[in-house]
């Protein structure tokens, strides 16, 4: 079957479609881990566990810099992450499918 500019612009659609229909996102990477507290007579800072504490990373400037993250946050920025992650996988396949397009090498219409 031989791949016209028709069907690769209808496939770019449906991809262009889908980012349209995504959520919010937000660049960066979801961290989960522990620490101690500033509380000296907790129980973290004699051998306890340490408290579980959520942030955001991400690379500004050759620098990774990292935002707290409230746990009430938890669900909705970590979908955000995922759907960053969608975002960039639909963008690789709009720009492989226009890539595709040029390489007919039609005239515009």
């Amino acid at each position: 079957m031989k791949v016209t500019r028709g069907t690769l612009e209808a496939q770019r659609h449906r991809f262009v479609n889908k980012i349209a229909s995504l959520g919010p996102w937000i660049e960066g990477t979801f961290v989960s881990t522990s620490r101690r507290c500033g509380k000296k007579n907790c129980a973290c800072h004699q051998g306890g566990a340490k408290h579980p504490v959520l942030y955001l990373t991400w690379k500004e400037n050759g620098k990774t810099l990292s935002l707290y993250v409230p746990k009430r946050w938890e669900i909705g920025v970590r979908t955000w992450v995922d759907n960053y992650k969608k975002l960039k996988a639909l963008i690789r396949e709009v720009t492989l499918l226009q890539r595709q397009v040029i390489g007919l090498r039609e005239d515009e219409e």
